[in-house]
């Protein structure tokens, strides 16, 4: 928590800085996430504070440069996000599309005459490989695959945006690609009879990695 106390003319300097739960505002002081995906940060703040401004900035003081703040209880600029919950004494937000420039210190901001509420919140980005790949169905569990079809899913739920994913198809000769997406058709059928296999692979900047086999 950092109070600020506001001077003549530009002159500000800080009265206090920690980072433990104050009665004015709390949030978690280090979050994390990965390159391409968003963040979500919850500002909570006491009842008296519900009628004044909200922001976020970058950087500890008040020298922060405000990246955005409420207009009413929502507001936007460019990636960042910000919305106002007064019943519940709860600000969000929300940064989207992140950078690995996004690394670094930030503030849940309360503007109020003299003296602004901040609380620093210290942001790391990094730039993850993919996870293994979970399989899943997307028809409903009910449906019986003779003489139907089901749809096969793969996703990544770790790793830095964007991230590609391919289907090949398990044959003695080697593994052939059938398909540049996320689902898979299967006709089942056809497929039970063959004893087809298949897997899938997700892939980033940072390497790729395969799924179990669908057979």
């Amino acid at each position: 928590n950092v109070k600020v106390f506001k001077g003549a003319g530009t002159c500000s300097y800080v009265t206090e800085m920690n980072n433990t739960v104050s009665g004015a505002m709390w949030a978690e002081s280090k979050v994390r996430e990965v390159v391409g995906r968003a963040i979500t940060i919850d500002c909570h703040y006491a009842a008296e504070y519900r009628s004044h401004t909200k922001y976020w900035c970058h950087g500890w003081t008040e020298q922060c440069r405000v990246l955005v703040e409420t207009k009413g209880e929502h507001g936007r600029s460019g990636r960042v996000s910000i919305t106002d919950n007064p019943a519940r004494g709860i600000f969000t937000v929300t940064v989207e599309d992140l950078h690995s420039g996004d690394t670094g210190w930030y503030s849940c901001g309360i503007a109020t005459p003299g003296l602004d509420q901040l609380f620093n919140v210290h942001l790391q980005v990094s730039d993850e490989p993919v996870s293994v790949p979970v399989l899943g169905f997307l028809s409903p569990a009910n449906v019986s695959c003779l003489g139907g079809s089901v749809t096969v899913s793969c996703e990544s739920i770790w790793g830095s945006l964007p991230i590609s994913y391919s289907w090949y198809e398990k044959t003695p000769s080697g593994d052939s690609k059938i398909s540049d997406n996320n689902t898979l058709d299967l006709h089942c059928q056809s497929f039970q009879h063959q004893h087809h296999q298949y897997y899938c692979t997700a892939s980033n900047q940072r390497g790729s990695k395969s799924s179990e086999m669908v057979n």
